[in-house]
């Protein structure tokens, strides 16, 4: 530090420049602190002043003899020094030249001041944090790992990173494809909660899964409404085994089957193909490898006798929806009325049908049937047909007449002879008059009908009082054999089409 040992007969001199040390040592820090060096500005003792005389001692001797003079210059030395350190020390504590304040806030050290200070400089300059200079942060950096050091298996990517431990690498190295050991019941319990499309993409993979994803217990059911079938994927679709399949509104591109000498049979029952848009030959083609139909929708299809020929084979139908079809002759409907036995449901409204094809309708119909829409057939369906129904189906228990515009009041006097009838249309038949309507409150299986359009209001009123019991005008729509009712479409005849 530039001081010498001082002697022990000058003892007033001595406590100054213990007092100077002191000081000059408490504001300095050592060199393993970690802290700034906030009085660095400050000369530290009598050899960083502007006069270059030393504070150093001779021996005894030589102080005996100049003592006076040592004491004053030592006085004036330690005056200087402590007058310095006190000026430094108010400039570090942020106060002014002559500010003699003794508040707490203002005895606290201000740290920017002891940056300031650490910069060498008594003007305002910006912050200038340093890193620590400390042996033990040196150390520290010094252990650190580089980005050589560090395991390639740890080293994250942009996105994530994979550890594996040594176990699962040896497993990964091994070679040992596990699935192999699996069965495929296990693998088709794990499959069967796949979705349809990644189910697809598991057939890329293996032969294996390719095999497994074939199966026809993962398509029992499908749902393809509103989509676009590409080409020869129809094909493809029945042939897994599909049992339950929704087709209402999709577009079947051409060809949708490649053309084949080998027949093959699909297990189709359930088919909506509620205005689809496929073409003639390729529905012919579907429903020729079709030998076990349920209940088919066909509603605003274009049909001919072929596929009527195709419809008839399939003897276990039980519901059958034509609504708004075209291409039905008389022939078609007189085949598909003969083979159908076991039908039990028939909606064929709005068909264009004419007088003889009606003829062939009620005279052929299945005894079995006990939900008919016959609705639309304008200026063909007469009174005599409903008298040559009610002999041929005495178990109906809808029955749809709407706008059927050529039936008189007899044909009133045959709907009652309907023993077990509960609901019935006559929706716009004009030539009906109201009165007699209210004779049909002696039918007592009655429950709903519906006549729009046919009364106003304040004969409504009359009507209703007359027939309290029955549900007048409660449907606006016919449900018989649509596959879907209402705002559901994820189910075809109550049944599910999505897993």
């Amino acid at each position: 530090m530039g001081i010498g040992m001082l002697d022990s007969e000058e003892s007033s001199s001595s406590a100054l420049s213990a007092i100077a040390l002191a000081v000059s040592a408490s504001a300095t820090s050592d060199d393993n602190s970690n802290e700034t060096t906030p009085y660095a500005s400050v000369p530290r003792m009598a050899h960083q002043l502007q006069n270059p005389q030393r504070l150093s001692l001779g021996s005894s001797a030589d102080t005996t003899q100049d003592s006076t003079a040592v004491e004053d210059t030592l006085s004036r030395q330690s005056a200087d020094i402590l007058q310095m350190l006190s000026q430094s020390k108010r400039s570090a504590l942020g106060t002014e030249g002559g500010s003699n304040s003794n508040s707490p806030s203002k005895r606290l050290r201000n740290p920017l001041a002891a940056v300031t200070c650490n910069n060498q400089s008594e003007t305002a300059v910006p912050l200038n944090f340093q890193p620590s200079t400390s042996r033990l942060a040196q150390v520290r950096q010094a252990k650190k790992p580089s980005p050589a050091q560090i395991p390639a298996r740890l080293v994250p990517t942009d996105s994530f990173f994979v550890y594996r431990t040594p176990a699962m690498s040896a497993h990964i190295s091994s070679g040992i494809n596990y699935f192999e050991r699996l069965s495929d019941e296990t693998l088709l319990d794990i499959f069967k909660w796949l979705p349809k499309k990644t189910l697809l993409r598991m057939a890329t993979v293996c032969r294996r899964f390719n095999r497994c994803s074939r199966d026809e217990t993962l398509w029992t059911r499908l749902d393809l409404g509103l989509r676009t079938i590409r080409p020869g994927a129809l094909e493809q679709i029945v042939r897994r085994g599909v049992l339950v399949i929704r087709l209402a509104q999709a577009s079947v591109q051409e060809p949708a089957f490649t053309p084949s000498l080998a027949s093959f049979r699909v297990r189709l029952q359930y088919l909506d193909l509620s205005m689809a848009s496929i073409s003639r030959s390729s529905l012919r083609t579907l429903l020729s490898h079709c030998r076990q139909l349920k209940k088919i929708s066909l509603e605003n299809t274009e049909l001919d006798d072929s596929i009527c020929t195709e419809i008839a084979r399939n003897k276990a139908l039980e519901a059958v929806n034509l609504t708004m079809a075209s291409g039905l002759t008389a022939n078609s409907v007189r085949l598909m009325m003969d083979s159908l036995t076991n039908l039990s449901s028939l909606n064929i409204s709005w068909t264009d049908l004419s007088a003889d094809a009606v003829t062939a309708l009620v005279t052929h119909i299945s005894p079995n049937v006990i939900r008919l829409n016959v609705a639309g057939c304008r200026r063909v369906l007469f009174d005599s047909h409903v008298a040559l129904l009610q002999k041929r189906c005495p178990q109906l228990l809808e029955l749809d007449l709407s706008d059927c515009n050529s039936l008189t009041p007899a044909a009133i006097t045959a709907i009652m002879k309907f023993n077990m009838l509960e609901y019935l249309s006559v929706s716009r038949c004009y030539l009906i008059p109201a009165t007699r309507f209210i004779e049909l409150k002696g039918m007592p299986s009655l429950t709903y009908l519906d006549i729009f359009g046919m009364l106003s209001d304040a004969a409504m009123e009359v009507l209703e009082k007359q027939m309290p019991k029955m549900g007048i005008n409660k449907f606006i729509h016919s449900s018989v054999s649509r596959p879907t009712v209402g705002t559901r479409r994820t189910s075809i005849w109550g049944l599910r089409t999505r897993d």
